[in-house]
């Protein structure tokens, strides 16, 4: 028994005797009648009870009971629709009548308008043959919220024997499951205990690419190459008798392309599905969660596990069970990390260092002088092609992007896309007055550019420092662990 529980069960009841010795009024048994009535009540099971009532409902039928853990894990009417397989939907009768279907609306930028999702409920449907009924419970439990159920008639009221109907069935659950597995212009998001499929998230990054994205062409090369050669080197690991499994970190201070990277990289990898993790929380804590994820990783690699502000989500009383599951005795075949974090200095040395967890580093540290003016550069080419008759500038292109970066030391990129974004509102809203229409648009920029730099200086001298590298590095690549092909 629970100690904490014995120890509970023990302090109420001296309380409640403290308080019954405090009032004589009370009867001799109260005490005892307390304690019977709070600590003795029966713990009812809703997967039996909801069994009982199938059975007693269909006592002649073949009841199948399923457990999934989300509703994108077994996704039964979308498979369904998939394969034109037409189901309906009979609502329950009650006092006030009431549908099974509850109907939630997917937003104002929704292009499919206003979709459904089944709480509690039953369909009926045909499949090869066979007439089946579907229920649908939703629960209090966070590891199992639902509680489905196929049900279909027994002998003699088809003419299939026991055997090839068990044999049907289980075809009918291995094809829901394996539909719900495969993503189909989606990503998977693990968020609030449960994981997902996005279709929003997927076309979000459809536009995302390393063309749009000012770094060295050294670094992205290595970034691209460290990610495509691991899923292409899979005989080579086994080979090695090495893991096939790999962590690349991303870190430095927001704002700096850690985020556009990795939607770029997912774009370019299309064929491996994405799985990103927002938060570890759960209902049941962290470590649930932790184990939730890479179980669901493991299911489908091989896979890139997005792990986004990596300091925020391991927590000192999480780090032990993180480790064990990123680089412990389960088998991780397939999986490739890519974490980021902007304060690598709150991670645990266990974590950022150790070999095997995350083996490549790349550091996206403030922008350089050459790297802010060819993002000047780039915003300037881009706003005069797209914007002809709102934008003359006096000076040529280069000089003015030289202006620009000699002007926005110390900024993220960030802060020089946020620069050309104000620019670009200023210039529409200028438009609209005549007085200051027909101005060149160079000295708009670079008041501009003044301004948010003493925005930027109000944080004080020292707001970057902990950005900064104490001494520049070799390389903002640094591969810890480096897999050499077999001679």
């Amino acid at each position: 028994m629970n100690w904490l529980l014995i120890f509970s069960s023990l302090f109420v009841g001296l309380a409640v005797t403290r308080f019954a010795s405090r009032h004589s009024s009370l009867p001799p048994s109260f005490v005892s009648s307390f304690i019977t009535t709070h600590f003795t009540k029966p713990s009812e099971n809703p997967k039996v009870l909801f069994t009982h009532f199938l059975r007693q409902k269909h006592p002649n039928s073949q009841i199948v009971p399923i457990l999934p853990e989300s509703d994108a894990v077994f996704p039964i009417f979308e498979y369904l629709e998939s394969k034109g397989i037409p189901f309906t939907l009979p609502s329950f009768e009650g006092e006030h009548g009431s549908d099974s279907r509850q109907y939630y609306a997917l937003g104002v930028n929704s292009k499919d308008g206003i979709s459904w999702k089944m709480l509690a409920g039953e369909a009926e449907f045909e499949y090869d043959g066979v007439q089946f009924k579907y229920y649908r419970f939703t629960l209090r439990d966070y590891q199992t919220p639902f509680f489905d159920a196929l049900i279909y008639d027994l002998p003699p009221s088809t003419l299939a024997s026991p055997a090839e109907l068990d044999s049907l069935t289980e075809k009918l659950v291995t094809g829901i499951y394996n539909f719900g597995a495969n993503v189909r212009n989606q990503i998977w998001v693990f968020e609030a205990g449960q994981w997902f499929k996005s279709s929003e998230l997927y076309h979000s990054i459809q536009n995302s690419s390393f063309d749009d994205i000012v770094l060295e062409d050294e670094f992205i090369d290595g970034l691209r190459r460290d990610t495509r050669s691991f899923f292409e080197n899979k005989d080579v690991y086994r080979s090695l008798g090495i893991a096939w499994k790999r962590g690349i970190l991303l870190l430095g201070p927001p704002g700096n392309g850690k985020t556009e990277s990795i939607k770029a990289l997912l774009n370019e990898m299309k064929d491996y599905p994405a799985l990103y993790v927002k938060s570890f929380t759960t209902q049941q804590g962290p470590e649930h969660g932790i184990r939730t994820i890479f179980q669901h990783a493991r299911n489908h690699s091989p896979s890139i596990l997005i792990l986004e502000d990596l300091d925020s989500m391991v927590a000192n009383e999480v780090r032990s069970f993180f480790l064990n599951e990123l680089d412990g005795l389960a088998q991780n075949d397939g999986i490739l990390t890519i974490a980021t974090t902007n304060h690598p200095e709150r991670i645990d040395d266990a974590i950022l260092n150790r070999p095997s967890r995350f083996d490549v580093k790349y550091t996206f540290d403030l922008p350089d002088f050459e790297l802010r003016k060819a993002y000047a550069t780039k915003w300037i080419l881009k706003t005069q092609k797209n914007h002809k008759k709102m934008i003359r500038f006096k000076r040529d292109v280069n000089e003015l992007a030289h202006e620009v970066a000699n002007r926005t030391e110390g900024w993220s990129f960030a802060f020089l896309k946020e620069l050309f974004t104000s620019f670009l509102l200023r210039l529409a809203h200028d438009s609209k007055d005549s007085s200051r229409s027909s101005s060149f648009s160079d000295e708009t920029l670079l008041l501009l550019t003044d301004h948010l730099s003493n925005q930027i200086m109000r944080l004080g001298p020292h707001a970057f420092d902990e950005f900064l590298p104490s001494a520049p590095p070799a390389s903002r690549r640094r591969p810890l662990f480096q897999v050499v092909p077999p001679v």
